[in-house]
């Protein structure tokens, strides 16, 4: 049967929460009920409902476990170790930090189930702040890039290291020069490194460095989002300031589809995308928007499947969990939320960072292997939850 292709009109959600607490257990927020009044304008004809307490989509209900307070101004970018109980965070301060779940020194108590945690290491190398971070698929290494253009690579130190151990400068194992601005975005799949720029250009880099530079993509405007195709690295999915989206072909160098949306010939800011990411598996790719809405597309044929507002502010970052059944968003709205891939009902909402200067959540993460995720802000605090 031939999939009808619908309007974003028609497509779109309105997101009317039912005041129902019991789905988010002991950490409801009445901010559901704030965002039941938001609304998509001339949407009124619109009255299909996000339904938020149907058992069949409670997974667990996930709680803070540990927060990480050391770094001295926003944290925007966070990634966890492959196997371990690690997760590294790097920030506007201009330094990243690598903590250990499970044998950091323990500050204090928070609350009877909640730890601030210290960590075991501070890497220095930015001069300008950390924007993104990734980590090779092994996790012996992983790579930071930051306004001062650089991509570092930096090994990983034991995670038995005590933090007051002197400063180790083979930890820094290599600096990838070749961008001219600031690094928005760096994803890796097996050993392709892929990096986006304010200086226009997206480069490709081998990760074992012994060819560092590849290929550069260039196109019209800023790319501000990257990513694999479903961990293919033939192609990958990027999105410009200029509101267009492309999928291209590392081979040749070629745009093999362009998606298909009126906000791009129409200008609209506000349908800027912060963050999309591949589906591992699904030929679906996933946006996030500054008009407050999450949006899905068919990475086969560029067109969108499904509009919904999900926040009260921009949405500004998007994580997929290892078992593929739920979706995680941040937004400057202060919270996060997790979403049924499936239904794409609502299944957690959490108020859990502050604002400031109007922004608030940069980054979530899940761990690929432990029951762990987290959120960065703007407030200088990352989140660890389980």
């Amino acid at each position: 049967m031939k999939q009808r292709t619908y309007s974003e009109d028609e497509q779109i959600d309105s997101m009317m929460f039912r005041n129902s607490k019991n789905f988010i257990g002991e950490n409801v927020i009445e901010g559901l009920d704030e965002l039941a009044r938001v609304t998509v304008s001339n949407d009124n004809d619109l009255h299909d409902d996000i339904t938020t307490n149907d058992s069949s989509d409670f997974r667990k209900t996930w709680n803070i476990k540990y927060v990480l307070r050391s770094h001295l101004d926003g944290i925007r970018c966070v990634t966890f170790h492959p196997v371990e109980s690690v997760v590294i965070t790097g920030s506007e301060d201009r330094t990243l930090k690598l903590w250990n779940l499970e044998k950091s020194a323990v500050l204090r108590k928070s609350t009877s189930t909640t730890q601030d945690l210290e960590p075991i290491y501070t890497f220095r190398r930015h001069t300008a702040p950390v924007l993104c971070v990734a980590m090779n698929p092994t996790g012996e290494q992983f790579y930071s890039g930051g306004l001062d253009s650089i991509i570092s690579v930096w090994n990983i130190p034991n995670s038995e290291v005590d933090p007051y151990d002197a400063y180790d400068s083979n930890v820094l194992y290599k600096v990838l020069d070749g961008h001219t601005d600031a690094v928005w975005q760096l994803v890796i799949s097996g050993q392709k490194l892929l990096s986006c720029s304010a200086d226009g250009s997206i480069r490709l880099w081998d990760a074992n460095l012994n060819e560092p530079l590849q290929s550069t993509f260039h196109n019209e405007g800023i790319p501000l989002s990257i990513d694999w195709l479903m961990r293919d690295t033939s192609q990958f999915v990027v999105t410009y300031d200029s509101l267009k989206t492309f999928i291209y072909d590392t081979e040749t160098g070629q745009i093999v589809r362009q998606f298909v949306n009126d906000h791009s010939s129409l200008g609209d800011e506000n349908y800027r995308i912060n963050r999309l990411i591949s589906h591992p598996c699904q030929p679906i790719i996933i946006t996030a928007h500054d008009d407050r809405k999450i949006r899905y597309f068919d990475s086969n044929s560029g067109r969108m499947i499904h509009s919904m507002v999900a926040h009260l502010d921009s949405v500004t970052s998007l994580a997929i969990d290892p078992q593929q059944t739920c979706l995680l968003s941040g937004s400057h709205d202060r919270s996060i939320r997790l979403w049924n891939l499936e239904n794409r009902n609502c299944l957690q909402e959490l108020t859990v960072h502050q604002k400031k200067d109007d922004e608030s959540i940069h980054d979530v993460a899940f761990h690929s292997s432990k029951p762990y995720m987290t959120s960065v802000g703007a407030d200088s605090i990352a989140k660890i939850y389980a």
